[in-house]
């Protein structure tokens, strides 16, 4: 949808513009936030059931890029707003119109580590304790999805449980090196009742067999999640690492007219290493979108090798980024360290980044060898 395109696009200046000050408040911009939800982007996902745009994993994909190239930070909290939408969506036609109420699209925050709540069952759905990290959106937000384990029939059972954040507890633990302008507070909840339609296995949302296929027609939602979840942290990434590319590039262009360092110095030549770079950068997107087409070609019907490999593609696309943010790093010279500099905040940015979960090399990089391995 090249119209939601241009709209993330008219965006781009009001991100660049507002990195700094938003880095510097460890919070987006409020003026930012609200012009995000009058760009409509926040209903990319949601069906035109509900208002939204019914969109495609492909225009996902080419507007987080688009904003992370202004703010990697902002591009990954717009493109996981977004994208928790997706995850509400699971939940019935009942819950869905109670989160959405007048609007087409909700806010919320989901976390990955389900292991810092428990919830016990009880009359009705369950009682739900834990505190959380990684809040991303949590201070724009009017819901809250939050991974607990839950006893069902007898077995631990990774569950997302839905609630309103007047039920949360915001706690702020967002003192980070790199993508602080997301404000990812951690968030709290004690013995709160989660009624029965507002919990739901993780792997049901995790493969799409929560009914949500059978209740919109759209590709998207026959879309397993955890490649979106990857387009999600990883576009970021990739934006970041473009940014810091061709903001070296100008800066160095501004150098080399004029001959010498301000020390009288010749300028050492970068050429070589920005080849190497933009050529990393370069491949880490054909690789990126490589998987997105064979995402879109393949839906459910992928089988789990499949799906593995997805993911293990984006984590080396991630780390291709990593490694050429590294070696821009080390060649901008001391005024690299300056926390105004976009090259210094994109490769923060990306050494924060990199370090999801779903990008852990041990994870990743084994599970295809043992693929090949035939284990």
């Amino acid at each position: 949808m090249s119209n939601l395109l241009e709209r993330a696009e008219a965006l781009v200046p009001l991100f660049r513009d507002n990195a700094r000050a938003a880095e510097s408040a460890r919070r987006p911009s409020e003026h930012v936030i609200q012009a995000i939800k009058e760009s409509g982007l926040f209903a990319l996902m949601v069906p035109k059931a509900y208002g939204g745009h019914e969109a495609d994993l492909d225009t996902f994909f080419d507007v987080v890029l688009t904003l992370s190239r202004a703010d990697a930070s902002m591009g990954w909290l717009t493109g996981f707003l977004i994208e928790h939408n997706l995850w509400m969506l699971n939940y019935s036609d009942q819950v869905c119109s109670t989160v959405f109420g007048d609007d087409n699209y909700a806010l919320a925050p989901a976390t990955l580590n389900v292991g810092a709540g428990t919830a016990q069952a009880v009359n009705g759905g369950y009682r739900l304790s834990g505190q959380w990290q990684w809040g991303t959106g949590i201070l724009h937000s009017r819901w809250v999805l939050a991974g607990g384990i839950a006893m069902v029939e007898q077995t631990p059972t990774p569950t997302f449980f839905l609630l309103p954040i007047e039920e949360v507890e915001l706690v702020d633990t967002w003192f980070m090196s790199g993508m602080c302008a997301t404000g990812s507070w951690d968030f709290k909840v004690d013995d709160v009742f989660i009624p029965q339609d507002r919990a739901l296995p993780f792997q049901s949302i995790l493969d799409a067999t929560s009914g949500i296929s059978e209740r919109f027609g759209g590709p998207l939602y026959r879309t397993p999640l955890m490649p979106v979840l990857g387009f999600a942290a990883g576009l970021p990434i990739l934006g970041a690492a473009q940014s810091a590319l061709s903001n070296f590039a100008e800066q160095m262009r501004v150098k080399l007219e004029s001959k010498t360092l301000r020390s009288g110095m010749p300028q050492p030549d970068v050429s070589k290493i920005l080849g190497e770079v933009s050529l990393k950068v370069e491949t880490a997107e054909l690789l990126m979108r490589s998987v997105l087409q064979d995402v879109m070609s393949k839906r459910s019907e992928a089988n789990s090798e499949e799906r593995t490999h997805w993911l293990s593609q984006i984590a080396y696309a991630v780390h291709t980024c990593k490694e050429a943010s590294i070696q821009i790093a080390d060649v901008t010279g001391a005024s690299g360290g300056h926390l105004d500099n976009p090259v210094q905040r994109a490769v923060r940015d990306i050494a924060v980044a990199s370090n999801h979960v779903v990008f852990s090399k041990d994870s990743q990089y084994t599970a295809v060898g043992r693929n090949l391995l035939g284990q």
